[in-house]
């Protein structure tokens, strides 16, 4: 694991408060988003990258769910997830790993959900890492942040956030869907929902697999 990465310096507690923050809103915003592509697609095996401390797995339907593998690379996020979901979802498992630099298979899931996470990877080694662990049919929802003009970390007076800036970037449309074809995910739909701060989520939703009407 590489330890210089800024997100093994963040305490969980402060992330949360930051995302929480009534001039930030993205993790009301994010579980609304998990709670709306669960309830779409009705997933037996999913993936979730960059797990943090389990926000949305309270929408996870436990009696339809075979497998939900949790990825972070904070170990400690890990633990403070199994500690909150462990006990109610028996089918959790979670791994240390970091997506920009492996290319394990850990489960074959029908849906991987990706939110804020690509801003801090390599897309094309995260897209190799989902082929990875993607079955062959499969959706895949990505969720950006475009900052319209404002910083990339929003002032909410948590200090150890600001760490995270140095390896930020904007995520581009046409690379992410580029990639998102050369590893067999077809966008198929897309959302963006605007924040307090004006910044906006942008939620794309690609398919594998999957026969789709054309658009």
């Amino acid at each position: 694991m590489e330890k210089t990465n800024p997100w093994n310096n963040i305490p969980l507690d402060d992330y949360e408060q930051h995302m929480q923050h009534k001039d930030v809103a993205q993790s009301q915003l994010l579980n609304s988003l998990t709670n709306k592509y669960l309830q779409k697609h009705n997933p037996a095996n999913i993936l979730f990258l960059g797990i943090s401390g389990g926000n949305g797995l309270e929408h996870i339907d436990v009696n339809n769910v075979k497998r939900i593998c949790g990825i972070d690379i904070n170990q400690s996020y890990l633990e403070e997830t199994q500690k909150r979901f462990g006990k109610k979802i028996k089918q959790l498992e979670l791994v240390n790993v970091d997506i920009g630099t492996s290319n394990k298979s850990f489960i074959k899931a029908d849906l991987i959900w990706a939110a804020l996470i690509f801003e801090y990877v390599d897309i094309e080694r995260a897209f190799g890492f989902i082929e990875n662990n993607a079955d062959k049919s499969a959706n895949l929802i990505i969720t950006i942040q475009s900052n319209n003009g404002a910083g990339s970390v929003s002032q909410t007076g948590i200090e150890t956030i600001k760490s995270v800036k140095d390896i930020f970037r904007i995520v581009d449309r046409v690379e992410l869907q580029n990639n998102g074809l050369k590893f067999g995910f077809k966008l198929i739909g897309t959302e963006e929902n605007t924040l307090p701060n004006g910044k906006s989520f942008i939620t794309y939703e690609f398919a594998k697999g999957i026969n789709m009407p054309n658009s």
